[in-house]
């Protein structure tokens, strides 16, 4: 209950109405991605630091959970079912990515490994390639990279493979 002056200098207690604007996140749903989408890796036409080389390319699914704070600023979570949960954000509302830590990336001669990090970045895209606003379909790049200096190599050690999402 609260008071309302009325239009003849009155006041009356009762029960007022109140009409609410929507959360930040409802306003802006329409620029989130969210769903469980297929991720192929294509090794194919993977580089190594550059070089095309033939690796196994990588089938993943992703369960995807993001909300947007305007049409721009969008972020959430990626569970993967390779077995790891990472941040998913975008920062200008086209370009998405993905970063997450590989503990045991690089195989080192001595038979230990070293560390990576993978960066996946995408964008909303058509069958042919286009940029569209389409939230089905996005096309990127899946990029590791090893730091300079792992595994005794004074050189860092960059794998990248063209990537397709596309909602399950």
């Amino acid at each position: 209950m609260s008071w309302v002056r009325t239009a003849l200098g009155g006041v009356v207690m009762g029960a007022v109405a109140t009409v609410g604007a929507p959360s930040a996140g409802a306003q802006f749903e329409q620029y989130a991605i969210n769903g469980t989408f297929s991720v192929v890796a294509n090794g194919e036409w993977a580089q190594m630091n550059e070089r095309y080389q033939d690796q196994p390319s990588v089938r993943s699914t992703w369960t995807v959970d993001t909300s947007c704070a305007s049409a721009l600023a969008c972020s959430g979570t990626v569970t993967s079912s390779l077995g790891w949960t990472a941040n998913i954000y975008t920062q200008n509302g086209i370009m998405w990515f993905v970063k997450h830590d590989v503990a045991e990336w690089i195989p080192c001669d001595d038979g230990t490994r070293a560390p990576g990090l993978q960066v996946f970045s995408f964008y909303p895209a058509s069958p042919d390639g286009m940029a569209t606003t389409d939230r089905d379909l996005f096309l990127g790049k899946d990029e590791t990279i090893g730091a300079s200096g792992n595994c005794g190599r004074n050189q860092p050690l960059v794998l990248t493979m063209p990537v397709k999402i596309s909602r399950a």
